[in-house]
């Protein structure tokens, strides 16, 4: 048998062209002279050289000839599952491939008419990655059942097998998770893979091969793939569903291969994957004097090997990183390897993970969470329902032993690859890599939201430094985070991300800190304030937004409504707090009510810009009306933009005056247990919406806060 996976050799010596691809026109000129040889020949080539939507237009020419051959049926059917994500439409041509199959059929010859026994292979792998299980086992076992001789494809047909058994349990028990793709702005016509989320949620960093807005990369393209170079990019978020045009990292050149690996918390250190050598490593970038510096190797002994490493990631508090290396000695395939931090400053060797996390096939991806113990990542074997899915293992902290992986289940995985997942820091949304049929190209990134992955017992320092006039914060801004009273003295510094000015660091529970910031290498302090933890089980985000006047570097207003002073016009602020699953407000009542009439005075005074920040929140109690918590948290931000963009819009006194942004959105407070229901004073606190208005400064009014009538807490039913 010659099928086309094993003439590869035999084309290279045969055929004078190694470069196939052919322009359209091209591609019209030899249409009409090629003989049924050379139509073979050059559909053959094409698909080995993975040009799979120009092969499909000389198997067209061929069915044209024989529409019932068996051979250009197969041809065509492999081409279709090899170009799309929608294998449904390679279907109809590997079925018509199957009814004449010969063991020894020559692909090379023009006068085949019967397909390679891979066409029954093929036709399990197009069923299971449209999710008809039943037919996909039933295609794989009819492989496995004329194929005596043990080959690639019989390996993987008999681990396809067992991973139907899998899809096929899941698939039965999906769990509560709402799969979003992130939209046209994000994902394209390319690949677009990788996706690493700020830890606030507020900046996406992506790989993408996409053309450039400037065209520079128009005639670079990747040898055989025919895709231009990968190149990283990130975006901010405008509100809870929409994100800004994508930017492109200043350190990707258009001619040099660079994929987003990892990035650290404050965002300044980026780990980046290239493959210069054929074996591939990781390498790093610094921001320094306002720009990336040039990629280096990462300076990490143990980390990069003549093997494959393709992945590595860091801890948000700087201790452990973890990365993905073929190296010999493993179990298998990729493993996931751990580096510690020792008291000296220096890197401990690598450490496998072990057997409960690594296997004989592949286990790539690793992402660590804000609490240094759940660790999710990908994997394709046994355990899988197809391709790679994403798992989860928490490290026990007494005996470093690590928990038996958990398949997360569907709709998150698919049976295609589901790999690169990344959370926020309360773990309850994730972005990930997928490759589906509702996708825009081959690859597409997704955002996860669901309300039982999250974080616990955490507590979490984020905010955003901006200025007045909107100008970038200047890069030696930055804050010192001293505990007050932790068991041992903590103090750290802080950088704000170079994209927007934002920060995040970890923090324990039920302590309380002090942040300083300053300028000038820390030579000149200008603003500080206090702040504690709570001391529950729950996750705390503690946010402390500034604005900041960088002509005199001081403090105009403070988002937790502290320490303000010189406003012409006062900050406002609003704190609502819902009865179970309710969402609405009112414009007509309350402290809503006392918003706008503010705002309709301070308008008549002259004041005609406007910016209103939203932030919501639901509780853990789990919601029978929404489909999650994350849902909930998400229409209450949304009810109250919509509410106030309506009032707006309908008020001649403020048209093009007003700004409305949503800010955070997040499920807090303790962990439900059942039975608990009741306890109202434990959950009813983070069941709320905080509606700011920003000041305008120039005298030394003081800070005014609006209190609702309407804030008592709504006692949820039994």
């Amino acid at each position: 048998m010659r099928s086309l996976i094993n003439i590869l050799l035999t084309l290279i010596i045969s055929i004078h062209s190694l470069n196939a691809q052919m322009t359209d026109q091209q591609i019209d000129e030899f249409l009409k002279t090629a003989t049924d040889r050379e139509l073979v020949q050059k559909n053959t080539t094409l698909m080995l050289e993975g040009f799979f939507d120009q092969s499909i237009i000389i198997a067209d020419e061929l069915l044209k000839k024989e529409p019932e051959n068996a051979n250009f049926n197969y041809r065509k059917g492999f081409a279709i599952f090899n170009s799309t994500s929608d294998y449904s439409k390679a279907i109809p041509y590997l079925l018509k491939g199957k009814e004449k199959i010969n063991a020894n059929s020559d692909q090379m010859s023009p006068n085949e008419k019967s397909a390679p026994r891979e066409v029954l292979y093929y036709l399990g792998r197009s069923y299971h990655l449209t999710n008809e299980i039943t037919s996909a086992e039933k295609y794989y076992t009819a492989y496995l059942d004329i194929t005596n001789k043990e080959n690639e494809f019989v390996l993987d047909a008999q681990l396809r097998l067992k991973q139907c058994v899998n899809a096929k349990e899941l698939m039965a028990t999906p769990r509560n998770y709402q799969i979003i793709n992130l939209g046209n702005k994000i994902n394209t016509k390319y690949p677009e893979y990788a996706p690493i989320i700020s830890l606030d949620g507020s900046v996406l960093y992506f790989t993408s091969r996409r053309l450039r807005a400037d065209g520079s990369n128009k005639d670079i393209k990747e040898p055989y793939k025919n895709l231009h170079l990968e190149d990283v990019y990130y975006a901010q978020r405008i509100d809870i569903d929409t994100w800004d045009t994508p930017k492109l990292m200043d350190f990707s050149l258009p001619e040099r291969n660079e994929a987003t690996v990892a990035v650290s918390s404050d965002e300044r250190s980026f780990y980046i994957y290239k493959d210069d050598a054929g074996n591939g490593d990781i390498f790093k970038t610094e921001y320094k004097d306002s720009k990336f510096e040039n990629l280096s190797p990462i300076d990490v002994e143990g980390v990069n090997t003549e093997a494959w490493e393709p992945h590595i990631t860091a801890s948000p508090d700087g201790k452990y990183k973890y990365f993905s290396s073929d190296r010999e000695g493993g179990f298998g395939g990729r493993d996931i390897y751990r580096i510690t931090k020792l008291p000296n400053g220096q890197w401990s060797k690598p450490m496998n993970l072990g057997p409960t996390i690594n296997t004989p096939y592949d286990e790539d991806s690793p992402f660590i969470s804000v609490d240094n113990k759940t660790l999710y990542f990908s994997h394709n074997g046994e355990k899988s329902i197809g391709g790679f899915d994403v798992f989860v293992s928490v490290l026990n902290e007494e005996d470093q032993s690590w928990s038996d992986p958990i398949n997360l289940g569907v709709p998150l995985n698919s049976t295609g690859d589901d790999i690169y997942y990344t959370t926020t820091a309360d773990g309850l949304t994730g972005y990930y890599t997928s490759f589906r049929a509702d996708g825009f190209g081959e690859k597409d990134i997704y955002e996860v939201r669901n309300d039982y992955l999250g974080i616990d017992n955490i507590a979490v320092l984020t905010g955003k430094v901006s200025s007045t006039t909107g100008e970038p914060i200047p890069e030696d801004v930055a804050f010192t985070l001293k505990c007050l009273n932790c068991a041992q003295e903590s103090i750290r510094e802080i950088n704000l991300r170079p994209s927007d000015g934002g920060f995040f660091a970890t923090i324990e529970k039920c302590r309380d800190y002090e942040i300083i910031f300053h300028h000038k290498n820390g030579e000149e302090e200008f603003y500080r304030k206090k702040f504690s933890t709570d001391c529950n089980q729950g996750y705390d985000n503690n946010v402390h937004d500034i604005l900041i006047d960088l002509n005199t570097m001081s403090v105009i207003t403070d988002g937790d409504v502290q320490e303000v002073n010189d406003f012409v016009y006062s900050p406002l602020e609003i704190k609502h707090f819902f009865g179970y699953n309710n969402i609405e407000l009112s414009t007509a009542t309350g402290g809503l009510k006392d918003l706008v009439e503010e705002m309709s005075k301070q308008a008549e005074n002259g004041r005609t810009d406007f910016v209103i920040t939203i932030n919501a929140s639901a509780s853990k109690v789990p919601t029978r009306t929404f489909k999650n918590n994350m849902t909930l948290a998400n229409k209450r931000a949304r009810y109250v933009y919509d509410l106030l963009d309506e009032y707006f819009k309908n008020n001649e006194q403020f048209e093009n005056a007003v700004k409305l942004n949503i800010n955070k959105i997040g499920v807090n407070g303790p962990s439900y247990s059942y039975g608990t229901h009741t306890q109202i004073d434990k959950y009813a606190p983070y069941q709320y919406v905080i509606i700011q208005l920003n000041g305008q400064s120039e005298n030394d009014e003081e800070m005014k806060v609006i209190k609702s009538k309407d804030n008592e807490l709504k006692k949820m039913p039994k």
